[in-house]
């Protein structure tokens, strides 16, 4: 039997747990997680899915609020004897006490072909690029966030309709099979870690709410992965008659028409509605007026006649 420790927060963690539970030759011995948080206009204290599950099977949870320094937390911990250590987005920087806790190796899931996009928003910065590739990679931790050896990589195809909804789905069905995997053949001695070429290293930044505020002197395409990225948080967004307007649903073209103003709303022979960009348009389907609901474009037209050649 392997005994590991569990980090991890949001329901990406939460599916990697669940296999781990349910596994043969798997005992999770602890989970570590961050603390219940307010959500909703209610704000309700809300654990995290790794919480639910953790507690669903009777596992031992902890939720401290900070971890460096932390000697009550840290003499908690010693009391398991695990053998791995398995992070999969838990949200804090580990320090060198926690990663030299297990017998063998901290292991860490990563979203992204390292040593390609490192830190903190791998998934929506290989939509935001525009990739057509990305994949998982399971590494060895070391204290600097991301650098530790690689040991095994899996990829993962991006389609041209991907949101960062539907890679995370991907992400989840993928990252525990080769957690498995890296964890089996590592037992078996039939894989070594391989050290990262830091000189190849990109790296992507924590994302905000204002992060998706659309600037239309871009190209489409731009603006398009934009969407891809920032779906469903935190949307991107243009302001129409002084309200935030959220792009729900949208396509682009590359396609130019000249004599145009860059932001400027147009209705073509189809009846397609479409912005113009710096280069190309982006085709609305569906948009939600702030303190509205959702509409298709067409409903949100009824009431907004004159939407029609406004400027974004």
């Amino acid at each position: 039997m392997i005994h590991i420790g569990f980090l991890g927060t949001p329901a990406l963690a939460g599916s990697v747990l669940t296999t781990f539970i349910h596994h043969p030759n798997f005992s999770v011995d602890f989970v570590v997680t961050n603390p219940d948080k307010p959500v909703g206009r209610s704000q309700i204290l809300t654990p995290s899915p790794v919480k639910i599950i953790a507690e669903s099977g009777n596992i031992p949870v902890f939720t401290p609020q900070k971890i460096r320094w932390n000697i009550e937390f840290l003499s908690s911990l010693q009391d398991f004897p695990i053998d791995y250590l398995i992070v999969v987005a838990y949200g804090k920087i580990l320090p060198i006490e926690i990663l030299s806790l297990p017998k063998k190796r901290a292991i860490n899931v990563h979203g992204s072909l390292l040593p390609k996009y490192r830190w903190a928003s791998p998934i929506q910065e290989s939509l935001l690029q525009g990739d057509i590739i990305t994949g998982v990679t399971i590494m060895e931790m070391s204290e600097w966030m991301d650098e530790g050896d690689s040991i095994f990589t899996k990829e993962i195809p991006i389609s041209n309709q991907e949101t960062t909804e539907s890679l995370f789905e991907k992400f989840m069905n993928v990252s525990w099979e080769a957690l498995i995997h890296a964890i089996q053949w590592l037992e078996n001695n039939t894989i070594l870690p391989i050290p990262q070429d830091h000189t190849k290293a990109t790296y992507c930044t924590k994302i905000l709410k204002e992060h998706g505020l659309i600037n239309w002197d871009m190209p489409a395409k731009k603006l398009y992965n934009l969407w891809q990225a920032y779906t469903p948080w935190p949307g991107i967004y243009t302001f129409y008659e002084w309200k935030r307007l959220l792009i729900e649903q949208c396509e682009y073209t590359n396609e130019n028409i000249d004599n145009q103003t860059i932001g400027t709303v147009i209705k073509r022979n189809d009846n397609s509605i479409e912005v113009i960009c710096w280069t190309g348009r982006l085709k609305l389907y569906s948009v939600k007026l702030e303190g509205k609901t959702t509409q298709d474009i067409h409903t949100f037209l009824l009431g907004k006649p004159h939407f029609i050649w406004s400027l974004l």
